[in-house]
């Protein structure tokens, strides 16, 4: 039997990105008066539409940086599978929103103790929707269900 700590933050790292991903479409706040605009405002001709609407900005599922963070997700991160520490750099911070800072020691520590992909081992991050930052190209965005 768990003690009642262990279960707690054992179902907060359970829950965490699922609940988020949850609860967010779920919760609608009114548009600002900034945000609201009238049809009128907006002009159809594609001159118009070049002009004021940026180009999308894809990039390639093969994309080196796009293959590593799906790697690391999946194969070495320590909550899905076991750690690799190499992957973490020495001043690596995790913050969460209930959890942290914790730096690589703590943190790799804590995935030592709870081990997660041993109790389960059958969880999976489902992580999908992988881009790269326009603003950031270091920076990897995904979503995991």
């Amino acid at each position: 039997m768990l003690p009642k700590f262990v279960f707690s933050v054992l179902a907060f790292f359970l829950t965490t990105p699922t609940l988020e991903a949850f609860i967010s479409p779920l919760i609608s706040f009114p548009p600002s008066p900034s945000t609201q605009r009238s049809a009128k405002q907006y002009d159809a001709s594609p001159s118009a539409a070049t002009s004021t609407i940026p180009p999308v900005q894809a990039v390639s599922v093969d994309h080196p940086l796009i293959q590593l963070a799906n790697e690391i997700i999946y194969a070495k991160s320590g909550f899905y599978s076991p750690y690799d520490s190499s992957v973490f750099a020495e001043d690596f911070v995790f913050r969460g929103p209930y959890i942290g800072p914790l730096n690589k020691m703590d943190y790799l520590q804590t995935m030592d103790t709870f081990g997660i992909y041993k109790a389960l081992p059958d969880i999976n991050p489902n992580a999908f929707g992988f881009s790269i930052d326009p603003k950031n190209e270091k920076r990897v965005w995904f979503m995991v269900r």
